[in-house]
């Protein structure tokens, strides 16, 4: 008995000194295209060399994303016929919080 008290302690003292950061969260791309043009919104974490997660978008748009942790930040952008029109880069938890919008540039030429 005396053995699993001691090792429940140990167990607990390393759970409460591992940091495990901010959790995978969800929030809102918002925005629109240019008049009848359809575009691709991507979004991919800064420094990442994972696939952006892409979605066609067209007109006026809300678009939900899952994120999860990034130092260095996302970068959402809005490319219509081959040309970024809008970008930013952002902070999950600092410039969006959970279930939030992001604007992701208004009416683009």
């Amino acid at each position: 008995m005396r053995a699993f008290t001691i090792s429940l302690l140990i167990c607990g003292s390393f759970v409460g000194c591992v940091s495990f950061g901010p959790a995978d969260g969800q929030f809102y791309a918002t925005g629109s295209t240019p008049s009848g043009s359809s575009c691709i919104l991507s979004l991919t974490a800064v420094g990442s060399s994972a696939a952006a997660t892409e979605r066609i978008v067209s007109s006026t748009f809300r678009e939900s994303f899952i994120v999860g942790p990034s130092r260095q930040g996302h970068r959402a952008a809005l490319t219509c016929d081959g040309s970024v029109i809008a970008a930013r880069t952002f902070k999950y938890g600092q410039d969006v919080r959970i279930g939030g919008e992001l604007a992701i540039g208004g009416g683009a030429p």
